[in-house]
């Protein structure tokens, strides 16, 4: 065989290889440089968007004697019926992505980023398993400790709502069935607060002063999803939706761990909230893209 053969079918080869990766892999994830991209786990969830009431989501039987004829617009106004379609919505949807980091410190973890990975069927669920129906989160769960051996689950949600409050317990017990030596880590416990990412709200702080609190806020996430040396193993991280904070926390990760290029960040973010124009900009929040692109790196990270 000579060398330009050679050549020509080590290229096809890398080639498929490719392919074939990349067609395992997150739909957000085309934005991710491929040798830090991860196959998705085929029992995962990465339907992403912001719109709370979605055909994809509502054509349940269950939610349809709730939902039915309303528009997102209704739940402004009961706010009862709104917890109960944000806990259907991530019961049935996580707007999942992963991506390889390494550390300044030399670790490395395989970061999932998302929004609860409770089971999508318990006494507490709005929803109501059919007969042979499986349960696709449980499924993720097992998958993400036996593939990826997961270690951690940072949630860093504010816990306002009745739903999120027992999305959490679930959560922590479905995470533990799988490895009881797993760490589950809340924000609001660990600093007595809520991660908030809006510059103008908060008594008596200035636009900037909050943006410089929020840095230190999706700083001090990070360091925790970094971790330790001796506690190996991959980190799901998450908010309520993923959208937002997640956001916020996975596009600093990507452009100050990952050195990946700000723009396509931004566009990562972009396609987990469901932006598809300025006229249509599905979750877009300006606060969000403000902070990615201005987080300084060389203060927190070196």
């Amino acid at each position: 065989m000579n060398f330009k053969v050679a050549l020509l079918m080590s290229w096809i080869a890398v080639s498929s290889s490719s392919v074939a990766f990349a067609s395992g892999s997150f739909s957000c994830a085309k934005y991710t440089p491929s040798e830090r991209q991860v196959v998705k786990p085929e029992s995962c969830d990465d339907t992403g968007g912001f719109q709370l009431i979605s055909s994809a989501a509502f054509n349940r039987p269950e939610l349809n004697s709730i939902f039915s004829g309303m528009k997102e617009s209704d739940l402004d106004h009961n706010m009862a019926l709104r917890d109960q379609a944000l806990e259907a919505k991530f019961r049935l949807t996580s707007n999942m992505n992963a991506a390889r980091f390494t550390f300044p410190s030399g670790i490395s973890r395989v970061v999932f980023r998302g929004s609860y990975q409770a089971p999508q069927f318990s006494d507490e669920s709005v929803l109501k398993q059919a007969m042979g129906e499986s349960d696709q989160k449980v499924s993720c769960m097992k998958n993400l400790v036996q593939e990826y051996q997961l270690a951690k689950i940072v949630n860093y949600d504010e816990l306002d709502w009745s739903s999120a409050k027992k999305l959490t317990s679930e959560e922590m017990k479905l995470l533990s069935s799988f490895n009881p030596k797993a760490e589950y880590w809340m924000y609001n416990e660990a600093f007595g607060k809520t991660f908030q990412y809006k510059f103008n709200k908060g008594v008596g702080a200035t636009p900037e002063e909050k943006k410089s609190d929020v840095m230190n806020h999706v700083a001090n996430i990070i360091h925790e999803i970094e971790g330790k040396s001796d506690h190996p193993g991959a980190v799901y991280i998450h908010c309520y939706g993923g959208h937002h904070r997640t956001g916020v926390v996975y596009g600093v990760l990507q452009k100050c761990i990952g050195r990946m290029n700000v723009d396509d960040v931004i566009n990562e973010y972009k396609c987990h909230i469901g932006y598809e124009s300025p006229e249509n900009p599905g979750g877009f929040h300006a606060d969000n893209e403000t902070l990615i692109r201005e987080f300084p790196c060389e203060k927190y990270f070196k």
